[in-house]
């Protein structure tokens, strides 16, 4: 491909993640809508893939300030979807884990946010429907192609 080309497609692509959060996803509103910040489910997200984890790792893989880790920590238990517990190999550290109500929490969202997005996408043609989850699924198996190193 020229390098012409590849400027464009650099540039489409800087255009297209943001076009995708606005007009499907709109996080800002809907985490409004449900009073907890983003950055509350992000977390809570980790923590339900990954289990119980360092106070320093959910910074580092929510790209969160370790300084803003503390506070943000103190919320999620303060709401009570969440709690610290010791670590067992170093009683210095302090570990977060998601609970039942942290776990039904993100359910709900999930299942909201999915049928938020599925109703944006039903106003679209069958034929357009059908082009978006073509694209989408091939945009998706590219860029997985793409050597992290």
């Amino acid at each position: 491909m020229d390098d012409e080309k590849l400027n464009r497609m650099v540039e489409d692509l800087y255009t297209l993640f943001p076009l995708v959060r606005k007009k499907i996803f709109k996080p800002r509103k809907r985490f409004k809508k449900n009073k907890i910040p983003y950055s509350h489910y992000h977390v809570l997200r980790i923590l339900n893939k990954r289990g119980e984890l360092p106070m320093s790792e959910i910074g580092r893989l929510a790209h969160i300030h370790k300084s803003n880790m503390t506070s943000l920590t103190d919320k999620l238990v303060e709401e009570g979807v969440a709690e610290r517990l010791p670590d067992e190999n170093d009683r210095r550290k302090i570990n977060l884990a998601i609970n039942n109500q942290g776990k039904e929490l993100l359910d709900n969202w999930r299942k909201q946010h999915y049928t938020d997005i599925k109703t944006k996408l039903a106003t679209l043609s069958e034929e357009d429907q059908e082009t978006l989850y073509q694209s989408v699924k091939n945009i998706k198996e590219i860029i997985q192609k793409i050597d992290e190193g």
